[in-house]
């Protein structure tokens, strides 16, 4: 591709399209907060331009239907039959809407280049949280900090956002060498955001993933090659090198180290005690308790859509756990609705974008004990691999009809 003509320099249109689109992603992945309330959502802005630019709304896929439509049934029968929450219909609704926006991208064009401006939007902006806080932790004698790292510069916010960066780089293919360079580089920041992060959700999202993506090279017919492992190999060796040489692995050490003394006491048991409700296991432990005990009273609706504060003496809180805030606010014909979305939605993932695939197994085990995909960034995450799938179904019913 030539740049210049006639002395002056020429962009592509393509090029210019997917750099505004690009920065498009990376400010809706920025946390906006109004009262400690995240409201960064402006992603659906998006496909409702996509919409108004091709004057057309795009039908998604039936199952796709069926969901929004079950949804709501759901919504619309609990605000009718939950007489004590009409007085707060306005936040019931509001929840909703928000849930809805997982399906945003159903209805608009999703194409190549909207696809490649995501991926560049989210790689970019998970690389400068992670050097941004390499950089904090750097300002700080590391060795004399030690684990109070954990609150300078530990955030469990994005933890599930760096191993989805992660193997989202690790599968993106690179033609020269220079690219090659550049991929390393990423990954090796990357890496260090998810130890960074000194949250152990992230580190169990990694391992994971990790687990998930060896059953597939050792256990699936076409993955496992000499090729494939080679390569993995390199890139190890490489990564290696330049981590103990360069001195890098002065910030590795603490979080190394700190995980491995987590991990000990995890096999051990040791400074465990899940009947301890200040302790982060315990408390989760009797949030789950009362989110099955509020379900099983509302085993169709839920809360309605509604949060967990509502069952909460001082009316703040989370779920802590994506799984137990979907089971919580739509009950148990929602979560099953919820898991069906994701298997479909991963199912299309692992055929098409085996890198996303394997970085949604990580966000699955990351949202056992936090919110993921019910925060703005994690929505859009979701939002966008949904629409991918809703997208290659319709390409693939135009070809079928040719």
């Amino acid at each position: 591709m030539k740049f210049l003509n006639n002395g002056s320099i020429f962009i592509p249109k393509e090029y210019l399209k997917i750099f505004l689109l690009s920065t498009a992603f990376f400010f809706s992945f920025l946390q906006i907060s109004i009262a400690n309330i995240s409201v960064n959502y402006f992603f659906v802005l998006l496909p409702f331009l996509l919409i108004l630019k091709d004057k057309k709304i795009l039908v998604p896929h039936q199952d796709l239907l069926v969901i929004i439509i079950s949804y709501f049934i759901l919504f619309s029968l609990a605000a009718l039959i939950q007489i004590e929450y009409w007085e707060i219909f306005n936040r019931k609704l509001t929840s909703f809407l928000l849930f809805l926006t997982a399906f945003c991208f159903c209805f608009s064009r999703v194409d190549q280049s909207l696809i490649i401006a995501f991926k560049i939007g989210t790689i970019l902006f998970t690389l400068y949280l992670s050097i941004d806080n390499l950089i904090e932790y750097r300002s700080f004698d590391v060795q004399a900090l030690g684990y109070a790292a954990k609150n300078q510069v530990g955030n469990q916010r994005y933890g599930f956002m760096y191993v989805f960066s992660f193997w989202l780089v690790l599968f993106q293919r690179t033609n020269t060498t220079f690219f090659t360079l550049l991929k390393m580089a990423a990954l090796i920041f990357l890496f260090t955001g998810i130890f960074l992060t000194f949250s152990r959700a992230s580190i169990v999202g990694f391992f994971a993933s990790l687990m998930v993506l060896s059953f597939h090279y050792f256990f699936s017919q076409g993955f496992f090659n000499l090729k494939v492992l080679l390569r993995a190999l390199i890139y190890l060796v490489f990564s290696l090198i330049i981590i103990i040489f360069s001195g890098y692995y002065e910030y590795l050490a603490v979080p190394f180290q700190y995980f491995g003394e987590k991990a000990t006491e995890l096999i051990s048991g040791e400074g465990i005690n899940l009947s301890n409700l200040a302790s982060s296991e315990g408390y989760r432990v009797y949030l789950l308790r009362e989110i099955i005990n509020y379900v099983l009273s509302n085993p169709i609706f839920g809360s309605g859509f509604l949060g967990i504060w509502i069952i909460l003496d001082d009316g703040i809180g989370s779920a802590h756990g994506q799984f137990n805030d979907v089971l919580f606010r739509s009950g148990f014909i929602g979560l099953f609705l919820y898991f069906y979305l994701l298997f479909r939605t991963m199912k299309f993932l692992r055929i098409q974008e085996f890198g996303m695939y394997i970085g949604f197994w990580g966000i699955i085990a990351y949202g056992l004990v936090h919110e993921t995909f019910k925060l703005p960034h994690g929505s859009l995450l979701l939002a966008f691999s949904v629409g991918m799938w809703a997208a290659s179904y319709r390409l693939s019913l135009n070809k079928k009809i040719r």
